[in-house]
C-alpha cells in the first residue's frame, strides 16, 4: 500500500529514534492486533517494556494518534509501528478484532463442530464478539458487559473487572477467561462453546495469579491493622432518662467523672454517636437499650428533648416504660425511679355540691384514692398515665 500525504506526514512527525524503534517493532511482528477502517484504527503492540494499545484517527487530512504507553519515545514507536502495519496489510486490514489468525471465530466454531450454528448460537457468538470489540477499544470490561452475555451475572461494582493476569491476546483467549469466570460463579454457558474452551489451561494460568492476589490482599489487611494509630481505651458510660411533668432529657455518666450530665445540644449527642460507631462506648445492656430507643427518636425528629406537649414524645415514654430492662433507668428530678403499676386507674364523675348544673371528673386508683397531682396521657396499645 502506497502512503498518501496524510500518512507520510504522520510518519514523519515522529523523531528519528521513535521511527527506527517503530520500524523494528513492525518488522518483528510486535503489532499483534490491528483492526479498523480508512478513518479509525486500533492496534496492540507488544514492546519489550510492555504491551500497549494504540489508536489512530483521520480528521480531515491529518492523522492523530494516541498510545497507552507513558514514555513518549515508546508511545511514538508504537504509533509508528501501527501505521506501518496498516500500510503492510493494505486492503486485508480486518474491520473487527473478532478473528483468530485472520479467521472469524464463528467459522472456527463451525469447523470444529462440523455443522453450521443455528440462529440462537450465532447470536451468542455475536454477543462475545461485541464484548471483545468493546474491550479492545476501551481496555476495560465491566459487570454490565457480562450481563449482556448472560443475564444471571450479578452486578456488584461499577469498577472494571479483573478477570485475567495478562490482557487476552485474541478473541479465543478472551472467551476462555470469560468461560472461567462463569465456571467460578457456577453459571452455565452454551454447550457448543466447549469446542473452543479449555478451562484446564486457563486454571493453570489463573492459579498463581489468584494466589498472588489473595496473598497481596492479606498483606494489605495486615498492614492496615499494623499502621493504625494507638487507640484510646473505650469509655465506660451509663445512660438514664430524667422526666418531669413537662419534658424528659437524656443524661450520661462517664465512669471516670462519676457525674450525670444532661445531653442538651445536638453536637453533644453527635459526639457520643461517633464514639458509639467507633465501638468506643462500653455500657450495660439497659443503658444500651435506652440509648438505642433515644437515638431512634432523635434521628426521626431531630429533637434532643422529649416535649410532653408533643404526642410522639408521650408515645416514646409509653414505649420505654414498657421495657422491663429499663427499671431504675427512668427517674424524676429527685432521682427517684418511676414505678409502673399494673392496677388500672379509673375516671369518676362527681356532682359539684355548690353548683347542681356542674360536675367534676376525678382520676382514682384501684384502691379508690384520688390522683391529686398533674397527669400526662402516654398513648399506646395500652395507655399509661
Amino acid at each position: 500500500m502506497n502512503p498518501d500525504r496524510a500518512t507520510l506526514n504522520f510518519l514523519n512527525s515522529f523523531p528519528e529514534d521513535a521511527r527506527k524503534r517503530g520500524e523494528m517493532l513492525q518488522k518483528d511482528g510486535a503489532v499483534t492486533q490491528i483492526f479498523g477502517n480508512h478513518l479509525f484504527i486500533q492496534g496492540r503492540v507488544e514492546d519489550e517494556s510492555g504491551t500497549f494499545r494504540t489508536s489512530l484517527r483521520l480528521q480531515g487530512n491529518r492523522w492523530f494518534g494516541s498510545c497507552t504507553a507513558e514514555d513518549e519515545l515508546i508511545a511514538g514507536a508504537c504509533q509508528y509501528a501501527t501505521m506501518m502495519e496498516r500500510m503492510h496489510r493494505g486492503e486485508d486490514l480486518p474491520e473487527s478484532p473478532n478473528e483468530f489468525d485472520d479467521t472469524p471465530v464463528l467459522d472456527i466454531i463451525e469447523e470444529k463442530l462440523g455443522r453450521e450454528l443455528d440462529d440462537k448460537e450465532a447470536d451468542f457468538v455475536t454477543k462475545i464478539e461485541k464484548r471483545y470489540r468493546r474491550y479492545v477499544i476501551e481496555g476495560e470490561l465491566h459487570d454490565h458487559d457480562m450481563v449482556r452475555i448472560t443475564p444471571r451475572w450479578e452486578i456488584t461494582t461499577y469498577e472494571p473487572l479483573e478477570l485475567w493476569p495478562m490482557p487476552p491476546g485474541d478473541i479465543l483467549e478472551f472467551w476462555n477467561y470469560i468461560a472461567y469466570a462463569f465456571y467460578k460463579k457456577k453459571l452455565p454457558y452454551p454447550e457448543f462453546m466447549s469446542v473452543i474452551t479449555d478451562l484446564g489451561h486457563v486454571q493453570k494460568k489463573m492459579a498463581d495469579w489468584e494466589q498472588e492476589r489473595e496473598v497481596a490482599a492479606w498483606y494489605e489487611r495486615i498492614e492496615q491493622v499494623n499502621e493504625r494509630p494507638p487507640q484510646d481505651a473505650p469509655l465506660n458510660v451509663a445512660f438514664r432518662l430524667v422526666a418531669t411533668i413537662n419534658e424528659a432529657r437524656l443524661e450520661i455518666k462517664e465512669a471516670k467523672a462519676n457525674v450525670w450530665v444532661q445531653l442538651r445540644e445536638k453536637n453533644e449527642i453527635e459526639h457520643y454517636v461517633n464514639l458509639h460507631h467507633e465501638a468506643a462506648l462500653m455500657m450495660d445492656a439497659s443503658s444500651q437499650t435506652l440509648w438505642e430507643h433515644y437515638l431512634a427518636f432523635y434521628r426521626k425528629y431531630s429533637e434532643t428533648t422529649l416535649d410532653f406537649d408533643q404526642e410522639e414524645s408521650c408515645r416514646f415514654m409509653n414505649r420505654v416504660f414498657r421495657q422491663p430492662a429499663l427499671k431504675g433507668y427512668i427517674v424524676n428530678l429527685d432521682e427517684r425511679e418511676f414505678k409502673v403499676v399494673e392496677d388500672r386507674l379509673s375516671w369518676v364523675c362527681e356532682d359539684d355540691p355548690y353548683d347542681p348544673k356542674s360536675f367534676a371528673l376525678q382520676l382514682v386508683t384501684a384502691a379508690g384514692e384520688n390522683v391529686s397531682h398533674s397527669v400526662r396521657l402516654l398513648p399506646g396499645r395500652k395507655e399509661l398515665y
